[in-house]
């Protein structure tokens, strides 16, 4: 999520990387989207777009597809393994094959240059307000983020793999952090009424989470003699 400016009279201002290795297109689109009410950083290259997406926080990335050291394609690539950030690709290329393999990689739209710069000003109010109604599916609790419909866990350094049963444990709890759960009722909710297990199984479980979560999985507390619960530190 991305931490807002304010303009003069107090209007919330979107943040958005413009990453471009040419100079003349990164400065235009700069400048327009500034003079819409946009705050924006830039980028020369794919690395430097990585870089930038993983220190500091954006509503939406506008990549240039064919750049150096990192193109555009592989620092999406990339930026898809912890971050769920809008992406719009800009490129001169407009064939079928670009369009889908800028898709295949996680990217949310794709403009072929030239282009009005109007037009690129309503996409990226349309990318970031649908992406808005999607953040509020988002759960967080302390440096732990669960997107529920789209079943990913994330970490402020990368997406958290977890199998479909550890995943619903960790969301359960999650949804209610700080309350001290016993092991029958986690079972319960997320193994289902007609489980006749081990209550222990639930023990199992969190240490696989706590093993994928690494140094966040201090935020899994035991509460000595009734179960788990997850809190904000």
């Amino acid at each position: 999520m991305a931490l807002y400016t304010y303009g003069k009279e107090g209007e919330k201002m979107y943040r958005v990387l413009v990453a471009d290795d040419e100079k003349a297109i990164r400065e235009s689109v700069s400048d327009y989207l500034r003079a819409k009410g946009f705050s924006v950083a830039v980028a020369c290259d794919g690395k430097e777009t990585v870089e930038k997406t993983k220190s500091d926080s954006f509503d939406l990335l506008i990549l240039d597809v064919r750049m150096p050291n990192i193109d555009g394609l592989n620092a999406c690539k990339l930026i898809r393994e912890f971050s769920l950030v809008p992406i719009l690709f800009l490129s001169a290329y407009g064939e079928e094959d670009d369009f889908l393999n800028a898709y295949k990689v996680g990217c949310d739209d794709y403009i072929v240059k030239p282009f009005p710069l109007s037009v690129l000003v309503e996409k990226c109010n349309a990318m970031i307000k649908r992406n808005k109604s999607i953040d509020t599916e988002i759960i967080t609790v302390g440096s732990i983020s669960i997107d529920a419909e789209r079943r990913k866990v994330f970490t402020p350094e990368s997406v958290v793999n977890l199998s479909n049963v550890d995943f619903e444990l960790l969301l359960y709890l999650c949804r209610n952090k700080g309350i001290a759960l016993n092991r029958d009722i986690i079972l319960t909710r997320v193994w289902g009424y007609d489980f006749d297990g081990d209550a222990r199984v639930v023990d199992t479980h969190i240490k696989r989470i706590r093993k994928a979560l690494g140094r966040h999985s201090a935020q899994i507390k035991t509460i000595s003699g009734v179960g788990y619960s997850v809190e904000e530190v």
